[in-house]
């Protein structure tokens, strides 16, 4: 059965302009980072008393066509992440008890330098050492690279103190191919860390962008040895996709939502240990618009469910077969769309509605 949402406005001042992401915490509080037309960062939550936004005393984002990098650590406390738009430096912030910021040495771990399209995940920490929960892992773009930074200890040496130095590194190099376009990370059940992107085709003349997928693989061999990355094209040779998304089932699939746009299609890859993968479907052949951005994960049903916005109207397809979706028209709106599902198996959703941003639930 399709979920019925409750909608609400959580800023309608005119000024919200995109760059949505939504995140929940361990209490089931929704929380969503957007910017202004001016491009401060705001970030607010949702308390019993209504909504509560803070525009952070940070520079102002660059509007890269991406979303802020939002997450919530174990106790409940905000990260975010963006480039800004001053120098397009990686600008990475916490809210212990008020907000600090720093600049992320993008370049090796060591110098700082101009990146895109900025993604943040905290480690959940449940498996692995305990020094490294909730520590910020980050994807980005800089060059012609991919790039992967976490401000953590060394291996050889958690009690020591977090740092981004010999954590920064390059995980899937360009050369006459641009890579890291639209990165987006995720950690599964296991903690296995992946990077969905696309690369881009254009400097050979070719009006084409693939999904590739990397892979963390924990260096096991010796104490400290370093992580590596294993790096896979996913999706057909010739399709121009943006914007992906990434979620992951707990029987251990991985799936990725993006927009195709020659076909000007919703599409889905689900990837992992079954003998079809990687599998490729298409959510909804007929979008409306351009700059579609989706997101996906899996309800209570162990669903496969995406969010999107297409015609000006925001909606909710959840997989009800191989290559099935059903599709909800949920309210005006569909931009900058976002979808989380809590511990109750609850569905959080944020978009923007012109200038208004909103959220909705269903239980």
């Amino acid at each position: 059965m399709a979920p019925t949402f409750d909608t609400e406005i959580v800023d309608k001042t005119g000024t919200a302009a995109g760059q949505v992401s939504l995140a929940v915490d361990e209490t089931n509080t929704p929380w969503i980072a957007y910017a202004t037309t001016g491009g401060s960062v705001v970030v607010a939550h949702r308390d019993e008393d209504g909504w509560t936004r803070t525009e952070l005393p940070a520079g102002p984002a660059a509007r890269d066509m991406y979303r802020i990098g939002l997450a919530i650590d174990s106790h409940e406390r905000p990260h975010v992440a963006f480039a800004n738009d001053a120098d397009d430096h990686l600008i990475y912030g916490r809210c212990p008890d008020q907000w600090t910021f720093e600049e992320v040495p993008s370049n090796g771990g060591v110098l700082t330098g101009s990146v895109r399209f900025v993604s943040l995940r905290l480690h959940p920490g449940v498996f692995s050492d305990a020094a490294y929960k909730d520590t910020p892992n980050l994807a980005y773009q800089s060059g012609l690279n991919l790039w992967h930074a976490t401000k953590a200890p060394p291996k050889n040496a958690p009690d020591d103190p977090p740092r981004w130095r010999k954590n920064v590194h390059k995980v899937d190099g360009g050369d006459l191919v641009e890579k890291g376009w639209f990165p987006v990370l995720d950690f599964d059940a296991q903690e296995t860390l992946r990077i969905a992107s696309f690369d881009d085709l254009s400097a050979t003349g070719q009006s084409v962008r693939r999904l590739r997928v990397a892979t963390r693989v924990p260096g096991t061999d010796f104490p400290g040895q370093p992580d590596s990355w294993q790096v896979e094209m996913l999706s057909d040779p010739q399709i121009s996709g943006e914007y992906p998304a990434m979620g992951h089932s707990i029987t251990g699939e991985s799936f990725v939502s993006y927009y195709e746009r020659t076909g000007r299609t919703l599409t889905l890859c689900i990837f992992g240990n079954f003998p079809e993968s990687p599998a490729t479907e298409a959510v909804d052949k007929q979008v409306v618009g351009d700059d579609v951005l989706s997101a996906c994960g899996v309800n209570h049903n162990s669903r496969i469910c995406v969010v999107y916005g297409s015609g000006g109207r925001l909606k909710f397809a959840t997989r009800t077969g191989i290559a099935t979706f059903d599709i909800q028209d949920v309210e005006a709106g569909g931009a900058w769309s976002d979808l989380v599902f809590d511990r109750d198996g609850s569905a959080h959703i944020a978009h923007m509605n012109g200038s208004e941003l909103r959220y909705g639930l269903a239980p």
